[in-house]
């Protein structure tokens, strides 16, 4: 069984490795990529800055005339996008790849210029001088009072913002008539080739081969190495920055998940306890008026969807006006945080419990009335086998029959839908549900992302999910041998 695990454990990243594979190769095809929405948003910007006479970002200010963004503007979003490498270091990047960031390129800053960059955390100041790049920490504190310095054009130094009187050389960082100096970080320059893109004068893009410098911090080989920013891909749990959101998708995910959770993970067990109990109770009264009863309410609640019911219980149930009686919260996992807070420990777990009846209900119901039937036919089903009927001949009651020999046998169709059913409470069968009653989990955050096509966040959510549901699909497996001993995964040979 430990073999059967590990190689299943193992196949997972094939797995893996074909849906970041195919993602990819979808996302460098079809048009509308995180770098062409962000350009979008830009030159919407600029065209309504230009229609009302005013300038935007350098773009032509007249109204209706064509206009471009600033490459060295571009590859600024680029680079915050991790889009500022070549489509096969992008696509291992996604993988697993050791590869160090530079800080800056000679297209992001002119000569002579200075710029102020955030690299890894750290705050720094890059100066540019023909073909040398000078890079200071962009920190200066005095009478403990933590500042930086800014560049002045005209004079050529660097200036503190607390003291305007403090300047600095930026080619050496020594201060001018004084004895400071900024903090100087070692940096190295190489000459890369890139594939980019240039527009014509119609606006259509060329392919091109760019050649352009990049500086990365000085590192021995072991430092680079053992420094974990050099490592990037999914497999070391490392998720890009969300496009519309600003925010690390990891981060992002975890902060909707325990929503998903709550309502998954409850509403998952409430169904599969309520459908066992009930299609245990209707198969042993089968053909009787409680079994009647119970199929024609099961149908019903069947034939009705999630989301009317969410809808139906709202209207009837809400806190409106027109509501029969006012019995369920229209919003949110608890109440208003200046009334929530003001709760004591029982209080504050009523209020929890309150907002997520309604939502439970209309997840439960659907998935409820298909395992409950499932489960009565299951358990009908092994009532004429041999075993059980050898039992009851033995003298066995009918609940020792039951529950010791046939429950256990009815349990394998429950059991094989285990990782589906899991899976769509936390995605697709609480999206609609979330969406009505306001509630901010993981099914409402991946529409969201696929409607803002905010690939880094959709990839991520789709890369966590499929692991979930990968792991489920393996504890599927490990649930067929507890339920039915005489399932092996092994391999037997004569």
């Amino acid at each position: 069984m430990w073999s059967y695990i590990l190689k299943r454990l193992l196949m997972m990243i094939p797995t893996g490795i074909g849906i970041i594979t195919v993602f990819f190769i979808f996302s460098e095809i079809v048009p509308g990529g995180p770098l062409d929405q962000v350009e979008s948003l830009i030159m919407d910007e600029a065209r309504k800055a230009a229609e009302s006479g005013a300038s935007f970002g350098g773009a032509n200010s007249q109204a209706g005339a064509m206009m471009a963004i600033d490459p060295q503007i571009r590859l600024q979003i680029k680079r915050k996008l991790g889009l500022n490498h070549n489509a096969l270091e992008r696509y291992l990047r996604m993988l697993l790849w050791f590869s160090p960031d530079s800080m800056i390129s000679s297209q992001e800053i002119g000569n002579r210029e200075a710029r102020k960059v955030s690299f890894r955390g750290q705050k720094l100041m890059v100066y540019r001088e023909d073909d040398a790049y000078h890079v200071y920490e962009n920190s200066l504190s005095i009478d403990d009072r933590d500042g930086e310095v800014s560049f002045d054009a005209e004079t050529q130094l660097f200036i503190s913002t607390l003291d305007p009187s403090l300047r600095f050389s930026p080619e050496s960082g020594q201060q001018v008539d004084g004895t400071g100096a900024l903090t100087k970080v070692p940096a190295k320059v190489e000459t890369e080739s890139f594939d980019e893109v240039s527009y014509s004068e119609s606006g259509v893009r060329i392919p091109i081969k760019e050649e352009r410098e990049e500086v990365y911090p000085v590192q021995t080989a072991w430092e680079a190495f053992t420094d974990w920013d050099n490592w990037h891909g999914y497999f070391l749990l490392k998720f890009p920055n969300s496009i519309t959101k600003n925010k690390k998708s990891y981060e992002l995910i975890a902060e909707r998940l325990p929503v998903s959770m709550r309502l998954g993970i409850i509403s998952f067990f409430l169904t599969y306890t309520s459908c066992l109990l009930l299609g245990i109770a209707k198969a042993v009264r089968n053909g009787t008026r409680f079994d009647t009863v119970t199929s024609l309410l099961v149908l019903i609640g069947y034939g009705i969807p999630g989301f009317v019911l969410a809808v139906l219980l709202i209207t009837m149930f809400g806190p409106s006006g027109d509501a029969v009686v006012h019995l369920f919260p229209l919003r949110g996992l608890h109440s208003p945080p200046e009334i929530y807070n003001a709760l004591g420990p029982m209080a504050k777990l009523w209020d929890n419990i309150h907002h997520l009846i309604a939502p439970i209900i209309c997840l439960t119901i659907g998935s409820f009335a298909g395992l409950t039937m499932l489960t009565k036919n299951s358990v009908l089903e092994q009532f004429d086998q041999l075993y059980a009927v050898a039992a009851r001949a033995r003298g066995l009651s009918q609940r020792r029959v039951l529950f010791k020999h046939i429950l256990r046998n009815s349990l394998i169709p429950l059991v094989t839908g285990f990782p589906a059913r899991f899976v769509m409470m936390f995605f697709a069968g609480s999206l609609l549900i979330e969406k009505i009653f306001s509630l901010d989990g993981i099914g409402l955050l991946g529409y969201t992302a696929l409607v803002e096509r905010d690939y880094p966040l959709m990839v991520s959510n789709l890369f966590v999910f499929t692991y979930i549901g990968l792991i489920c699909r393996l504890l599927s497996d490990i649930g067929y041998v507890v339920v039915d001993p005489r399932i092996s995964f092994e391999e037997h040979r004569s």
